[in-house]
């Protein structure tokens, strides 16, 4: 059974979110993007926009998991400012995705859809974060340079 993976990233502007690939910058240097990463798998909602977060700094916290699990290894990791955990545990082909925010969200996914439809999105998430800032090259070349070296 193939699984249904959705993700998506928003940046917090004033009292609302907008899609990150809609938004088009503002005056203010997006070193550190307050945003939201949404996620669902088979319609079980893991991370969704009350979690918000340094969507960039989450962003390359997950490209260095996406790498590690596509090499079998297990990953764990917390939001950049707040106590939300992720865990990702690959078994036989298969991955546990946790997050435990309050209670723990768990649910089982195919390991190589999972890593190549978090990985797409990764990749045009700092290919897009570059071209509207800048000044953000190293944390995207960080980011990019693990996702990278996954096998596509």
């Amino acid at each position: 059974m193939k699984s249904r993976i959705i993700v998506e990233t928003y940046v917090k502007v004033f009292d609302g979110f907008v899609d990150f690939f809609e938004f088009q910058g503002e005056e203010r240097r997006l070193d550190q993007i307050e945003g939201a990463l949404v996620l669902s798998i088979n319609g079980k909602s893991l991370i969704d926009q009350s979690m918000f977060d340094y969507v960039d700094d989450l962003w390359s916290y997950l490209s260095e998991g996406l790498l590690k699990v596509s090499e079998g290894q297990s990953f764990s990791c917390f939001f950049p400012d707040q106590p939300i955990e992720v865990k990702l545990t690959p078994a036989n082909g298969r991955l546990q995705v946790s997050v435990n925010c309050h209670s723990e969200v768990s649910v089982a996914a195919d390991k190589d859809e999972f890593v190549r439809v978090m990985s797409e999105h990764a990749r045009k998430f700092f290919t897009r974060l570059q071209e509207i800032e800048p000044g953000a090259k190293g944390t995207c070349d960080y980011a990019l340079g693990h996702l990278n070296k996954i096998r596509r």
